[in-house]
């Protein structure tokens, strides 16, 4: 028989967490009703004896001979997921113990919700709580109903607390090949078809160390490359036309702006200065933020603005 949920763990060099992942996992309050897929992706490191340390029938282990890629990886793992509903969580986070219980419930109740998802904690390397909470968007208040807009505008949606039904994954999947994440481009596309639900509980703890796959896409430009194909093949369908039509302007603008926050925190200058300008084109009242008009100036003077920063201090 199936079972009731499929977990998805692509891993790459993540023997430090993956033990930890697999056991938030197993920690799980509401069924042990579940498959774990865990995929890995050539990782040079020990992440073969860690995972041998877990003899558990639920626990299916891949392995790739070379590496893949993400996409790949991630693609697999979901083709071999054979649950009523799916969860994907990278092997360098972990879930808190109700996560399947919250989500488990909200669908019972919400037939027509096609994903859930939840608040996260921030966590460092080793497990200390950086930041409590991680939603901008819901003020600690649950919501149901269609983001598809507003995730447009940003990916506001803490990747290892998502968990949908089967069909909405497949509505989603596969995923192109070249994209430099994976996490928007899947959530975008549920959201285009079904409502999502937000609940308020920290379902899970997002891991931020020097190692995370995403902490490397600003400085070479895939997530830049990424977000300008996502938003240009959104706004090349004819869903939501109107709506898109409205906002089109104000999306490129804010996630133009994003990007040049991003390159200016990596001190890549010209980079920031070029989608400051990016946002600016596609609407000027951008800058009407204070803040984000002190970066776009201090871009062209990156040494005096330093230099103010530590008098000011």
């Amino acid at each position: 028989m199936n079972p009731l949920v499929s977990l998805v763990v692509p891993t790459y060099n993540a023997a430090r967490f993956v033990g930890a992942c697999l056991e938030s996992i197993f920690a799980q309050t509401a069924t042990d009703d579940y498959e774990i897929i865990l995929v890995n992706d050539a990782s040079p490191d020990d992440t073969d004896a860690v995972v041998a340390g877990y003899a558990d029938a639920r626990l299916t282990y891949i392995r790739h001979a070379k590496n893949r890629g993400h996409v790949f990886t991630i693609d697999e793992g979901f083709a071999r997921a054979r649950g009523q509903y799916i969860a994907r969580i990278d092997s360098d986070d972990r879930y808190r113990p109700n996560f399947l219980e919250r989500a488990l419930e909200v669908f019972e109740k919400n037939p027509q919700v096609g994903l859930v998802y939840g608040d996260a904690a921030m966590i460092d390397a080793d497990g200390n709580i950086l930041q409590p909470r991680m939603d901008v968007k819901h003020a600690g208040r649950d919501f149901c109903g269609d983001e598809y807009l507003a995730l447009l505008a940003e990916n506001f949606i803490a990747a290892p607390t998502v968990i949908a039904r089967r069909n909405a994954w497949d509505a989603a999947l596969p995923i192109p090949d070249g994209l430099g994440f994976s996490d928007w481009y899947l959530t975008l596309r549920i959201a285009r078809i079904y409502p999502l639900y937000f609940c308020r509980d920290v379902l899970a703890e997002y891991r931020v160390h020097g190692g995370n796959y995403h902490t490397h896409m600003t400085r070479d430009y895939r997530e830049e490359k990424t977000i300008v194909r996502l938003l240009d093949q959104a706004f090349s369908e004819p869903d939501h036309a109107a709506e898109k039509a409205k906002h089109k302007a104000k999306i490129y603008a804010v996630n133009f702006a994003r990007l040049g926050d991003k390159y200016f925190g990596n001190a890549m200058y010209a980079d920031a200065r070029r989608c400051y300008w990016h946002a600016l084109r596609w609407s000027p009242r951008t800058m009407a933020n204070a803040g984000l008009a002190r970066r776009f100036a201090a871009s062209y003077t990156p040494r005096a603005y330093a230099r103010l920063k530590t008098i000011l201090k």
